[in-house]
């Protein structure tokens, strides 16, 4: 059975300093810290014995060969009485005269192999280990001199032994910077989380906090305070959407309960029965009209943008919506001009642009008024992207009005005699956005209301 960890029977403090991420990396850095220390001491150590060594090999063999000069300049007399002097020092050194057959001659060198030739560790009776070189001369005689190798030991220890001392400090200091570094962010990820909370407990308004550094933690809480923005909108949308649709349909839904409450009181007639009937039809057309209208917002709203975009013909498909509304337009004693730039095309909807630019043309066919004259026009700007405006010459709209009719529901107050449910812009408001473009109200030049959505250009 696997152990818990940390275990179960620590006090609650303990069990949370344990759990932090602030001590766990803090270790963690000081555990890498100090293990990078220990292979560098270990590394530098061996580098420095393995440097000592090639030295101390040069000091014994330039010692054996001035003895080997002194041997063929003098002959062996000089040679022993070198060797003699040597052994008498006592520096450090040992050198060992002896014959082919391990007689020894001069000098003394426990543990010494017979006939050595070139380097050789030797590892005298006494555990001394020593590093030797030999050399055969002329006349059967054996020179061996060799040298303590614990110097070497000792003067690499010496020359590496504060990297255990830096490594040391070094952990030290990593431990301390990487607590306070993760201390730090742990205090941040904490006030993260508190707004966090508060905002699942419903506080919508509620948002994360920043620095004011411009750090990666801050970008991030910039991008997520837009997305508690959007979500905080949408919601007050959806509340504000509820209490519309419950106010605009009460009227229409109380009415069509007092004529069939009126029609089933009185006696049975076909000819009133049945325009009561036609009267509630229409009632209803109007009410699924509405919701119609509310669902293809929805969609509007809700779709991802680029999502089943394709090339659309805005030009041609701006001349169609205008052919079909310029005879609508004529029997109501109104008129409709087109001024439409041929191949100006956009990446889109084309059923939600008909949709968007049909609501557009409708609305100002309805609300501008006796004998209105509506413009349709497509362009290209000068930064290459489409621009479509739909304009008349009615009454138009207040400037502090403009952004309140984009919203659902909401009509002017000389629009509540004319049909209609206070949709289309909102609807042309999200289709616009879903493509990226930007929907502005304007006044048009000679007076009235000018809709303008300016596309991106295409990429």
């Amino acid at each position: 059975m696997p152990r818990r960890w940390p275990p179960a029977g620590l006090p609650t403090a303990w069990r949370d300093l344990t759990r932090s991420f602030a001590l766990r990396t803090a270790l963690g850095i000081a555990a890498v810290v100090l293990g990078v220390s220990v292979l560098g001491f270990s590394w530098g150590y061996l580098r420095a014995q393995a440097a000592l060594r090639e030295q101390l090999d040069y000091a014994v063999a330039s010692e054996a060969e001035s003895f080997v000069t002194d041997f063929e300049m003098f002959g062996p007399l000089v040679l022993l009485q070198s060797v003699r002097a040597q052994a008498e020092r006592r520096s450090g050194s040992y050198v060992l005269l002896q014959t082919v057959t391990g007689q020894v001659v001069a000098g003394a060198l426990p543990g010494a192999p017979v006939g050595l030739r070139g380097f050789a560790d030797i590892r005298s009776p006494s555990g001394q280990q020593l590093r030797a070189v030999g050399a055969v001369l002329p006349g059967g005689l054996n020179l061996i001199v060799a040298a303590d190798t614990a110097p070497v030991g000792r003067t690499a220890a010496a020359l590496t032994g504060t990297l255990p001392l830096a490594g040391g400090l070094a952990a030290l200091s990593a431990l301390g910077l990487g607590w306070v570094a993760a201390r730090r962010l742990e205090r941040r990820l904490r006030l993260v989380s508190e707004a966090a909370r508060e905002v699942m407990a419903g506080d919508l308004s509620r948002r994360l906090p920043a620095t004011g550094s411009h750090d990666e933690f801050d970008r991030l809480v910039a991008t997520i305070n837009g997305m508690l923005g959007r979500i905080e909108a949408l919601v007050e949308g959806l509340k504000q959407v509820t209490v519309d649709v419950a106010h605009d349909l009460r009227g229409p839904l109380s009415r069509l309960r007092q004529r069939l409450e009126g029609a089933l009181a009185r006696a049975r007639d076909p000819a009133a029965d049945e325009a009561a009937l036609e009267a509630a039809i229409a009632e209803l057309d109007g009410v699924l009209g509405t919701f119609a209208a509310l669902l293809r917002i929805a969609r509007a709203e809700a779709g991802l943008r680029g999502q089943g975009f394709a090339p659309v013909d805005l030009s041609a498909l701006a001349a169609q919506v205008a052919e079909v509304f310029e005879a609508v337009a004529e029997e109501d004693g109104k008129s409709l001009l087109a001024g439409i730039a041929p191949g100006v095309t956009v990446e889109g909807d084309a059923a939600l642009l008909r949709q968007m630019l049909a609501n557009l043309v409708e609305n100002a066919l309805s609300h501008g008024g006796d004998g209105v004259r509506v413009t349709v026009s497509v362009r290209r700007d000068a930064d290459g992207g489409a621009v479509l405006s739909v304009g008349d010459n009615g009454p138009g709209i207040p400037a502090e009005e403009r952004e309140k009719v984009l919203r659902r529901f909401y009509r002017l107050d000389r629009s509540r005699t004319t049909p209609g449910t206070g949709l289309g812009l909102a609807l042309a408001a999200a289709a616009a956005k879903l493509h990226g473009a930007a929907l502005r109200l304007e006044e048009a030049p000679g007076g009235g209301l000018s809709v303008v959505v300016a596309f991106p250009p295409r990429g």
